[in-house]
C-alpha cells in the first residue's frame, strides 16, 4: 500500500507493505550441535558392530573349545601328552638334558634307558639348533664302534654327516680312539664331535611323546 502527501514544495511517498519476520541465524553452539549428532549416531554404529564380532568370535572360541575335548569312541576324551618335569619339548620328543658332569657314553646311555628313554638322535638341524647351547659338551647317541668311520644312531639309523652341523674338523679320530658322539657349544668350536667314550661328559636324553 503506497500513502502519498502533497506540499506546495514536493511530493513525498511513502510505500506501507506486511512486516515479515526472518529467522535469526543459529547461534555456534546449536550448528555444533547438529553436526555432532550424524557423527555420535555413525560412532554408535561402529561400537554396536564391534561388540557383535566380539560376542561372535567369544562364541566360536567356546564352540572350538567343545570340538576339541569331545569325547572320542568308547567315551573317551583326548589328553595332550606333555613331557616329564624337568624335560623340554621340541616337535613330539621330550629332552633331558644334565646338569652334572662325569659319566661315560655307556653310563650315559644307561640312565637313558632306565627312564624309558634313549641317548638323543638328531634328525635335523633344526632339532640340532634347539639342542646346542645348554652345555658345553653333551653325549648324543651316535657312535662308529661297529666300523669306524660309519656312524650309527642308536635307533639303529646312519648319522647323516651331510645334513647335520660338525665342529671344525670333525670328526678325526683323533688318538686313534674317539668312536662317540657328542655335541659341542664352544666359541671356536660347534657342532658335533667325536670323541672317547670313557671321557666324563654331560649328556642328553630322548624320549618319544608318541
Amino acid at each position: 500500500m503506497a500513502v502519498f502527501f502533497n506540499s506546495n514544495e514536493s511530493r513525498v511517498a511513502f510505500e506501507v507493505g506486511e512486516y515479515q519476520q526472518f529467522p535469526k541465524p543459529e547461534s555456534e553452539d546449536a550448528a555444533a550441535e547438529k553436526t555432532q549428532k550424524p557423527k555420535l549416531r555413525h560412532l554408535s554404529v561402529v561400537l554396536l558392530s564391534f561388540g557383535l564380532l566380539c560376542i561372535l568370535q567369544a562364541i566360536l572360541n567356546v564352540t572350538l573349545r567343545l570340538a576339541l575335548t569331545e569325547p572320542t569312541d568308547a567315551g573317551e576324551t583326548t589328553e595332550e601328552e606333555t613331557c616329564p618335569k624337568g624335560w623340554l619339548m621340541f616337535g613330539s620328543s621330550c629332552y633331558f638334558i644334565s646338569s652334572q658332569r662325569g659319566r661315560s657314553w655307556d653310563d650315559s646311555r644307561q640312565y637313558c634307558l632306565r627312564r624309558d628313554a634313549d641317548l638323543v638322535v638328531i634328525n635335523s638341524r633344526q632339532e640340532q639348533a634347539f639342542l646346542t647351547g645348554f652345555t658345553a659338551a653333551a653325549w648324543v647317541g651316535m657312535t662308529d664302534r661297529e666300523k669306524e668311520g660309519t656312524w650309527i644312531w642308536v635307533d639303529g639309523t646312519p648319522v647323516n654327516k651331510a645334513g647335520l652341523q660338525w665342529a671344525l674338523g670333525q670328526p678325526d679320530d683323533a688318538y686313534g680312539g674317539e668312536d662317540c658322539g657328542d655335541l659341542r657349544t664352544m666359541i671356536d668350536f660347534l657342532g658335533l664331535n667325536d670323541y672317547n667314550c670313557s671321557a666324563r661328559n654331560q649328556w642328553i636324553c630322548e624320549k618319544m611323546l608318541w
